[in-house]
């Protein structure tokens, strides 16, 4: 039975069935999580080792090529790149989207299982973290002191950061900053010298010492005694008495080192609001949702306080859910003005408040119906779905428009209710099915894809898909229920609103009947004119600008800075201090302020990236909501950025990109070029010249080179030779001045369950000069005492900072950020430049980060609308049974198309991957108005009335519900297309594109089809008509 007929003839039962979707519908709502976007996976594993006191290129050596190595034989990898630091390691691999990461990354775990064996003994374990939308922090705080900072670290760690971390939905808590406790072991170098004894026998005496040994089990009578060794110290003072020798003497630890229980080596320090403090990030465990753990976060923290000492603080100075709530309410705000725009559109085009009524009872239908579907689908409430809603708020109405304008007629004849309703909905039902799936269509390629345009559009595809399908069957079945109910013949007849409202309507069609009278009379002027604008329009792609993604004003911005390379952490703190009073002084907009300065270590030190010496910092700026400031982050960037920028001997750059578009473009970076190539010094002059020409790029600002070579280094060359006659090798040698001047850290000492380092390594006073290096005593097999300075020459050279692969190969990063100007531009200009600038031999170059990722997505999206347009076609075709019909419907879209451009141009706005979604929704809905239109035109021809006469005719009658369903839609997108609260900055390209492709295409179906009608009508119409058409 048709849904129509179904919906009329038992209305009760039809009833029934949609109060109960709404019921579930209303309940799933209730339960849908709220979160800033979908959650998502991003096929990208890390694997970070640390080797203390490693330098970069042996790190690179060593470490990294072994991993990039072994990782590079697991399955579905589509690139591996790496880069190796003094003391890090980092190798990233990206998989192919879709893999199973889990499998992938346990894959990944075998193969460092086997590569262990390669890796140098001192250094660690390599660890593995998979990159998803939890690495976001839910929330950064900060904790100080007064009087118990010596043991704040402990604190930290045992009372905060494992509350943190039994809070539901926590996955892991980051500290950054604070003293680290260790036993420091300060060896003495004239009395090792004199005793004989290297650093590496010290180290193994600690060993054997510090050890609990079992010893099996004894049974006697009808017990049984287990029998062990207790050898760990329990007092740090235990270390002293440590017997290394015996001959001639006793040498005990204490007789040849200072021992103290103190703390490790500082090099980081972290301030908050000028007050030195530790910090902590927290993350949350994937698919749990943000909002919800942050508010567990927040409401755990009175107990926790509680816990802690009177003068220790905890506070938290960044909270993620607190943008994500202001977004979700300024979409949520979007999607209730836009459906309460849309009934008063409705009510102005029909002149009746049952029937609009009737329409609107579509919106929460249609939407709770959709809540459901979500639920169902595993969705959360956030950007992307909230969006959806919006784009689908004034499209949800559509069917019912046309189906009710199709009932009316039939009222208006005097036909009963009853009969009007199933007469008006079954003719029209054919159309309205067709226009949906031409808009539902056009979303499956966006469905199947992969990559970030999955991740960003395909819930937003499925939800349009949602909403729409829901839309046609209440439009199918409620609305005609619901007109046999409420409209009544005689009603319609003698209802109508004020005379000025229908006079106004009734003028708009005259107009409009005369203008296309004319038009038709002169159409092939009408499409010469039309097809010169068409072609003149291509002027306008050069007028807008070409962006990747829209970033969103979170109210941070990062301010990273660099001294020469070398510069100890205590003078790179001061010249944060500075940058700190700039921001104080300039910034009325801050909240809070946070100074990072120094070499972070550990994972924290990993997750910093590239940019983690001694000689760099960054000073992060939290300011007020949005709404609550009249500058955006940019315009606060630049009124700091001159006088910053004039502190002497400092580089800085200026960051206020969003975490999320980090994550999925260039990691922070609106530009970023890579130059492959394997000798350092070529590249980086090759790099130094491209960075100075850069310079001239509009809009490109903040140039930096990832890398310098300018890493002071103390080359000790051995010669072999005279230590080979000695007894040493370069390998003992290279051991022993690793453990007096870095400190060997193997040796753990436990205390209250706790485990802490026992550094061993030279007291400071004979390892803080250049000279001391020289004096390192050697110990040769037989005993001899042999200087360093006595094997071996000592080198004053300058090293790399850094070393990048991709691939294997080496390479050289430039980044800078974008002010102004699209992101697509920039690169065109830099593309003009790096080619009039000679490449090395052995040298290539290619974009990198967004660069990179806009094209992959651009061509996804291209694809995706050439895809799309083959369905609707086909759809239309299929409606039409006509190949010809939909091609004369299809004239309407590049004119979308350049309605969207010039309405960009307009406002300001970009071509994006938002926009051009945009477009691609445009090709479903710019063709609906053309298929009821051409279905009309049709339907008169049928009847048997002339040609340009069922033109003017279908014009006229379909003009209305042409305009209310484009005023519909576009009047509820527009509070999200005006919207100017967080996160407007995704969606409103978006709407814009909508509106401005909507409004011309609307006048090209109005006025164009009928007159392209004609033309064709020779192909379009039946043979046998012909003959009558051309009579008339």
């Amino acid at each position: 039975m048709n849904l129509s007929v179904f919906g009329v003839k038992w209305p009760v039962t039809t009833s029934m069935i949609f109060l109960a979707a709404i019921l579930l519908g209303a309940f799933a709502w209730t339960q849908l999580g709220v979160d800033l976007m979908p959650d998502f996976e991003i096929p990208v594993v890390s694997i970070i080792t640390t080797y203390s006191g490693c330098g970069p290129q042996e790190m690179e050596t060593s470490v990294t090529e072994p991993i990039e190595e072994s990782v590079s034989t697991v399955e579905n990898v589509d690139e591996i790149t790496s880069t190796s630091l003094e003391g890090i390691s980092m190798v990233t691999v990206k998989f192919d989207w879709g893999i199973d990461l889990a499998a992938a990354t346990n894959d990944i775990r075998d193969k460092l299982d086997l590569v262990a064996r390669r890796l140098p003994d001192n250094a660690d374990k390599p660890y593995i973290f998979k990159f998803n939308t939890s690495m976001i922090p839910v929330c950064m705080m900060s904790v100080s002191a007064e009087e118990s900072w010596d043991k704040l670290d402990k604190i930290t760690d045992r009372k905060i950061i494992d509350a943190l971390k039994r809070i539901n939905g926590v996955a892991t808590a980051i500290q950054i900053g604070g003293d680290k406790r260790g036993v420091l072991v300060d060896l003495d170098r004239e009395r090792i010298q004199a005793s004989g004894i290297t650093g590496s026998q010290i180290v193994n005496q600690l060993h054997r010492q510090n050890i609990d040994n079992p010893g099996g089990t004894i049974k006697q009578g009808q017990f049984e005694y287990l029998a062990r060794t207790p050898g760990k110290f329990t007092r740090v003072d235990d270390f002293k008495s440590v017997v290394l020798a015996t001959k001639p003497g006793v040498v005990r630890l204490g007789d040849v080192a200072d021992i103290k229980d103190g703390y490790l080596e500082k090099s980081t320090e972290f301030f908050i609001n000028g007050k030195r403090g530790i910090g902590i990030m927290v993350q949350k465990q994937s698919g749990a949702n943000t909002v919800t753990v942050a508010d567990r976060v927040k409401k755990a923290l009175p107990a926790i306080q509680a816990d802690l000492p009177p003068d220790v603080k905890v506070e938290v100075i960044m909270d993620t859910s607190d943008f994500i709530k202001s977004t979700i309410k300024n979409l949520t705000t979007a999607v209730l003005l836009g459906g309460v725009a849309v009934f008063f559109v409705i009510l102005f085009f029909l002149r009746d408040i049952r029937g609009s009524i009737v329409v609107c009872t579509t919106i929460p239908t249609s939407l709770i119906l959709t809540f459901l579907l979500m639920y169902m689908a595993g969705y959360t409430l956030n950007q992307i779905s909230l969006s959806s809603l919006a784009i689908a708020i004034g499209m949800v109405v559509d069917n019912a428009i046309v189906i009710l304008d199709n009932i009316k007629r039939y009222l208006e004849r005097g036909v009963s209710s009853r009969e009007s309703a199933i007469s008006g909905a079954v003719e029209m039902g054919t159309s309205v099915m067709a226009s949906t799936m031409t808009t539902i269509v056009i979303f499956l390629p966006i469905i199947f894809t992969t990559g970030i345009t999955n991740i960003m559009f395909g819930q937003l595809a499925m939800i349009i898909t949602m909403a729409l399908s829901a839309s046609l069957i209440s439009a199918l079945m409620l609305t005609p229920m619901l007109c046999s109910r409420l409209l009544k013949p005689a009603a319609v007849s003698s209802s109508g609103v004020a005379p000025r409202r229908a006079d106004f309507l009734d003028r708009v069609e005259g107009i409009y009947e005369k203008a296309l009278k004319k038009i038709i009379a002169n159409r092939w002027k009408a499409v010469g004119g039309l097809l010169g604008v068409f072609v003149l329009s291509f002027g306008l792609l050069k007028l807008v600008g070409i962006d990747y993604m829209p970033v969103q004003d979170q109210g941070r911005i990062t301010i990273k800075y660099e001294l020469p390379v070398g510069t100890r952490f205590e003078v790179t703190g001061d010249f944060g201090r500075k940058i700190e009073a700039i921001v104080k002084e300039r910034v009325p907009e801050l909240k809070t302020i946070v100074l990072r300065y120094g070499k972070a270590t550990g994972q924290g030190g990993a997750m910093s990236g590239s940019r983690n010496f001694s000689y760099t910092g960054q000073v992060s700026l939290m300011l007020t909501p949005k709404d609550q400031r009249k500058r955006d982050v940019k315009e606060v960037i630049e009124s700091i950025r001159p006088e910053i920028e004039q502190i002497p001997g400092i580089i800085v750059n200026f960051d206020s990109g969003d975490p999320m578009a980090n994550m999925m473009g260039g990691g922070g970076a609106g530009f970023t070029l890579n130059l492959y190539g394997y000798d350092l010094k070529t590249g980086m002059d090759w790099a130094n010249q491209l960075k100075q020409a850069l310079v001239a790029v509009a809009g490109l600002k903040d140039i930096e080179i990832n890398q310098d070579l300018a890493q002071p280094e103390l080359q000790v060359v051995v010669d072999r030779e005279k230590a080979s006659s000695l007894g040493f090798n370069v390998s003992d040698i290279g051991g022993t001045i690793e453990t007096y001047i870095s400190g060997n850290s193997t040796v753990k000492y436990q205390e209250g369950g706790d485990e802490y380092d026992v550094v061993v390594r030279l007291r400071p006073e004979d390892r803080d000069k250049i000279t001391d290096l020289s004096q390192i005593p050697l110990i040769s097999p037989t005993g001899q005492v042999v200087r360093l300075e006595n094997v071996a020459e000592i080198k004053n050279e300058f090293g790399p900072t850094s070393v990048s692969r991709s691939e294997q190969e080496r390479y050289i990063q430039i980044t800078g950020q974008v002010y102004g100007r699209g992101s697509g531009d920039i690169a065109a200009d830099a593309a003009k430049i790096v080619e009039s600038i000679p490449v090395p031999p052995g040298f290539t170059w290619r974009f990198a980060g967004n660069e990179e990722q806009r094209r992959e997505s651009f061509l996804v999206l291209f694809q995706a609308a050439l895809l799309g347009c083959i369905l609707v076609y086909m759809v239309m075709a299929s409606q039409f049974e006509s190949l010809l019909a939909p091609l004369i419907i299809a004239f309407s879209i590049p004119f979308g198309f350049i309605g969207a451009v010039l309405l960009l141009i307009l406002v300001g706005s970009r071509v994006s991957i938002v926009s051009l979604l945009a477009f691609l929704i445009l090709i479903g809905i710019v063709v609906n108005n053309g298929i009821v239109l051409i279905s009309y035109i049709n339907t008169l021809i049928r009847r048997k009335i002339p040609l340009n006469q069922a033109l003017l005719m279908a014009g006229k009658s379909r003009l209305r519900p042409i305009l209310s369903t484009t005023a519909t839609t576009i009047l509820g997108m527009m509070p999200m297309a005006l919207s100017t609260g967080e996160g407007s900055e995704v969606w409103v390209p978006m709407g814009m594109s909508v509106i401005g492709g909507l409004l011309v295409s609307t006048l090209m179906t109005l006025f164009l089809m009928p007159v392209l009608y004609s033309l064709f009508s020779r192909w379009l119409v039946p043979a046998k008509q012909i003959s009558r058409l051309e009579a008339n």
